[in-house]
């Protein structure tokens, strides 16, 4: 195996670390084959059956699988597009018939957007929040023709920070939805709804919220959460936040970040927020505002299924 030694300056030290580069490449290289893989056309017959069973109204005549594969693609190709291509596949024999760029858009519309879970040990939570583009104009544009500067869509993701694994996505418009900390809850619920077991979360100074600290708290799972303020309240609420606060406090920041890890958080975040960004884009296609927030939910959703894809195929 192949390792190459990669040095990264870390506060004020050189920490050096070793990287698996055939494996890595590997992988990526693989990411591409995703996008021509036709496989599961073996399975077109059986899927349609199972998706037919005791529908109502006209059947269904191209599988999910079809439509999951066009949805990666409307990444980078519009819908008109997506037809020309899956015309092409039809016309080499690669699968057996071709959807129209109608029924292309309506099926993406309706698919379910829905994160795959780990099936089997316990997981680490990251959460953060991004920005994405709703609009082309720009600053140079508002500034010399006075148009009124269309508002950012907000994106909250947790993540597992050690498997750099997106666990769920919440998309709202800039000033709508819930705060960071909030959805940062609600995903914690949800996993341990789904009887997951989480033993650290990470989160910047924007989830400092007594709610999430007694969540986490309450399911025995470690707090890396960097205080927004020292100030505590005399509140037994808040016990588990004046504990943490105490730490903090008595070992300084250097010494917090290096035994909570803290560092670590951004492998679930800032760095799938750079992979998206930067393979996708950070502006969306759509007009309206419901196709705006889904189109960018798509986009981390299709960012997952090609990586674990890839993932998949080279654990095999």
């Amino acid at each position: 195996m192949f390792f190459k030694e990669h040095k990264v300056v870390n506060m004020k030290k050189r920490i050096k670390y070793k990287q698996e580069w055939e494996i890595v490449n590997e992988e990526l290289v693989v990411r591409g084959e995703f996008l021509l893989d036709v496989e599961w056309v073996k399975n077109w017959s059986n899927e349609l059956r199972k998706m037919n069973e005791g529908k109502r109204g006209s059947p269904f005549r191209f599988p999910e699988s079809l439509i999951k594969l066009q949805a990666i693609w409307s990444q980078w190709v519009d819908y008109r597009g997506l037809e020309g291509i899956t015309r092409k596949l039809c016309a080499y024999r690669l699968i057996p018939e071709y959807n129209d760029f109608s029924t292309i858009c309506r099926r993406i519309h309706k698919m379910n957007i829905a994160f795959e879970l780990p099936k089997e040990g316990n997981i680490s939570v990251s959460s953060d929040g991004t920005g994405m583009k709703a609009g082309n104009s720009g600053e140079y544009m508002e500034r010399l023709y006075g148009a009124e500067r269309k508002k950012f869509i907000k994106v909250t993701i947790s993540a597992d920070p050690n498997k750099k694994k997106l666990l769920d996505c919440d998309v709202s418009l800039e000033g709508e939805g819930e705060s960071e900390s909030r959805i940062a809850v609600s995903h914690i619920k949800r996993l341990i709804n789904l009887g997951k077991k989480i033993d650290w979360f990470y989160g910047d100074s924007a989830f400092d919220l007594l709610d999430l600290f007694n969540l986490l708290d309450a399911n025995h799972a470690n707090i890396a959460i960097k205080p927004r303020t020292l100030l505590t309240r005399n509140k037994e609420e808040s016990l588990v936040r004046k504990r943490e606060v105490k730490s903090y406090k008595k070992k300084g920041h250097k010494r917090w970040v290096r035994e909570k890890n803290y560092g670590r958080r951004w492998t679930g975040t800032e760095g799938i927020f750079s992979a998206v960004k930067r393979k996708y884009g950070e502006k969306v296609r759509a007009s309206k505002i419901e196709n705006m927030l889904e189109e960018v939910k798509r986009k981390f959703w299709a960012y997952e299924q090609v990586k674990e894809y890839a993932t998949n195929k080279i654990l095999v």
